[in-house]
């Protein structure tokens, strides 16, 4: 089965958990993955769907046991565990990296559908993902509309600063990922 297949029946299975219209591009999952290193010690993919930006962060030469994946759907977790060997999958929301998830994390690279969700739940993701990670390291988050992925709200409350991407045009719909860092 394709990723498209995969994702569009999951998608109307289970419309609560799958929120984007169609898998990352790769256009897109490249511009996500720019920040990784094979250097780096850990890294961890929230939201990562059917696997189009782990890929993405694999070909940066990361090796495989040091990512983390977070995925709700299990349907998509036995995909990602048949295809990513190696890495670590977790069937669980991304608020709950905490209870499992390894610390210092070199990044965290986020599919999670930000955007439409209530404050509330945007500062557990984020709040859980800085708990896990480095002083000062990324926070990358995908996006689809024209406003900052994390509300103003979120971003005070952590004093998240944040840079974000070109349009990334090759992707559907379109993209742009912004790279938050939590200041000093």
């Amino acid at each position: 089965m394709s990723d498209l297949s995969l994702f569009l029946g999951q998608f109307l299975r289970r419309p609560s958990e799958i929120r984007a219209i169609a898998p990352t591009g790769r256009a897109a999952a490249a511009e996500m993955a720019r920040l990784v290193t094979p250097q780096m010690e850990a890294v961890a993919e929230i939201g990562a769907g059917t696997g189009t930006i782990t890929r993405a962060i694999l070909a940066t030469g990361l090796p495989p046991e040091r990512l983390e994946l977070y995925e709700l759907n299990a349907a998509f977790c036995t995909r990602l565990a048949e295809r990513f060997p190696g890495t670590r999958v977790h069937n669980l929301p991304a608020q709950e990296m905490v209870n499992v998830g390894r610390k210092g994390l070199d990044a965290v690279i986020s599919g999670v559908p930000t955007l439409p969700m209530p404050d509330e739940l945007q500062a557990a993701i984020v709040g859980a993902a800085l708990s896990m990670m480095k002083p000062g390291a990324p926070f990358v988050q995908i996006t689809y509309g024209p406003l900052p992925p994390l509300s103003e709200a979120v971003r005070a409350r952590f004093g998240l600063s944040h840079r974000k991407s070109r349009r990334i045009w090759a992707n559907l719909p379109p993209a742009r990922a912004y790279v938050f860092r939590q200041s000093a």
